[in-house]
């Protein structure tokens, strides 16, 4: 028999690939060969843990008790259905609940760091992680309904440095594009063995973009400290997550747009607080705590960063997965009626478009042949504008408000990046979401995922480039309730500076990672 430490180097990306079995009923069931795994891990070292763990049912309402906290308070405020993980700590408390449809399951990293008074009688599960033996017992207990997972693929790269990068693709539900890929970017002191972090933040991309796009590499040929984003935070003790949203995955040559009607920022807001859920999960089974997580969200992301917060104010703080809102560069609101008329004319557009109907906005579309096109012959003449080449056209189109530039080019940037970038983004995004991102700073217009947006409270760090959104996002911050809000404007920056410049580590990324560390 083997012997449990070369085992429990896996732990990780095994108990993830149990964990996230049954986690959603509308799920769709995938063949087993989709699943992949890199090739260093043999189907021999795999089996025992995979066997087990499939068998632990996570169902759609994920509820997390942090040492400190009550069991009996999450357990009274529990839904039909719901699944409750408890990490490791004291809880010295009577539990009692007529409610059987519900699971409470407690994780033990180590010896005796778990200790739940009655546990038994109080129906929970004990799941000693660092115990083989345990594992073997359980697996007769049938935690699986007959469920699937809904992991379809995931990966490990080095970056370098000590610098890993995590991509889980999991399934949202039925749909062909109801998927999306959670990533994490974090220093290990090994493969597969996350160093204790000092902070935390899970990251929302923008329109046409995704996290590898705007955040990771960024057009970078080489991803370090200095050109990514996710890399400086991660070599700073800063745990990393992020998302794709379904959307980013749709490809150009498709026709058939129907699957987006009514795809909305809802949508997008329910994805990303499942994946903050699934996030936090790992965390915890990596010894870094379920706390509750920073959402940051970049231009339209900032709209999926509000809208979670928006969404948790009418829930029971056990339920909630945000601890605080970092928006970028987007303000969701405007005073000024010139803006609004605008957004309204805008939002009025696009919602004749979708009763065309048109549920697709292929503004990607143009950008990635244009990238295209400057790549294999920068010095052409540009189909797009007469008169310059298929590089300056790309240089001119990021100047439109991404990337701060004069006559001679980019002020704080490399333009090649953009041009990089351009290839890589997703040709379409849901026409829905682009309706909504002018609806919401019309007074004539409804959406829902701002009905509560004066009632948000948690802490707020709001980051603009002074040449973009800047201080629209100050007043929008101004409308929550939040006692605790930061402003940082970046002088000189455009929109997409805030990511690629030469100086975005000194001037965005360090004062970011001091407000990650100080609302850990």
């Amino acid at each position: 028999m083997r012997t449990l430490k070369p085992l429990f180097r896996y732990f990780v990306i095994l108990t993830f690939f149990g964990l996230v079995i049954g986690l959603y009923n509308s799920c769709e069931d995938p063949a087993a060969d989709d699943l992949y795994l890199e090739e260093t891990i043999s189907n021999e070292e795999l089996y025992p843990w995979q066997d087990l763990l499939q068998q632990l049912d996570m169902q759609s309402d994920i509820m997390f008790v942090q040492s400190g906290e009550s069991i009996q308070d999450v357990l009274d405020d529990a839904k039909s259905g719901s699944v409750i993980y408890i990490e490791p700590g004291s809880y010295q408390e009577e539990i009692s609940t007529n409610k059987t449809d519900i699971k409470l399951i407690g994780f033990s990293l180590d010896p005796d760091d778990l200790v739940i008074k009655n546990a038994e009688k109080g129906n929970i599960e004990i799941v000693n992680l660092y115990e083989k033996g345990r594992f073997n017992n359980l697996q007769n207990k049938s935690f699986r309904n007959g469920k699937r997972s809904c992991l379809r693929h995931m990966t490990r790269e080095d970056l370098g440095g000590g610098i890993a990068h995590y991509q889980f693709d999991i399934a949202m539900g039925s749909g062909e594009f109801d998927v999306v890929t959670i990533h994490r970017v974090v220093k290990e002191n090994r493969a597969y063995k996350p160093i204790r972090t000092k902070g935390h933040v899970f990251m929302v991309h923008g329109a046409i973009q995704d996290f590898d796009d705007i955040f990771l590499t960024a057009g970078a040929e080489t991803i370090n400290a200095e050109t990514s984003s996710p890399y400086f935070l991660a070599s700073n003790k800063i745990d990393v997550w992020g998302i794709d949203m379904g959307w980013t995955k749709v490809p150009m040559e498709t026709t058939d747009f129907s699957f987006m009607e009514g795809w909305g920022v809802e949508k997008d807001v329910t994805h990303a607080l499942k994946a903050m859920s699934i996030a936090r999960l790992i965390r915890g089974l990596t010894r870094q705590g379920f706390s509750r997580m920073n959402l940051l969200g970049f231009s339209y992301g900032v709209d999926v960063a509000y809208g979670a917060a928006n969404r948790e104010t009418q829930q029971h703080w056990y339920c909630r997965d945000v601890k605080g809102i970092i928006p970028v560069d987007r303000g969701l609101k405007s005073e000024d009626v010139n803006v609004q008329a605008n957004n309204c004319d805008d939002a009025f557009d696009k919602k004749t478009l979708l009763n065309s109907p048109k549920f697709e906005d292929p503004w990607g579309v143009g950008l990635i042949n244009a990238g295209n096109l400057a790549l294999s012959n920068p010095d052409g003449d540009s189909p797009f504008y007469p008169g310059i080449t298929n590089s300056q056209f790309m240089v001119f189109a990021g100047s439109q408000g991404f990337f701060s530039a004069d006559q001679n080019g980019y002020l704080y940037s490399d333009p090649m990046r953009f041009i990089n970038l351009s290839v890589n983004l997703s040709p379409y995004w849901p026409m829905q979401v682009n309706y909504e991102l002018n609806a919401i700073k019309c007074p004539t217009e409804d959406v829902s995922y701002d009905d509560h947006f004066s009632e948000i409270s948690v802490p707020i760090f709001y980051i603009g480039a002074e040449m973009a959104a800047g201080q629209s996002g100050v007043y929008t911050s101004s409308l929550t309730s939040s006692s605790d809000i930061t402003n940082h404007i970046v002088p000189g920056y455009s929109h997409a500076d805030l990511w690629f410049a030469y100086n975005a580590d000194e001037l965005v990324w360090s004062p970011l990672r001091d407000w990650i560390k100080n609302h850990k």
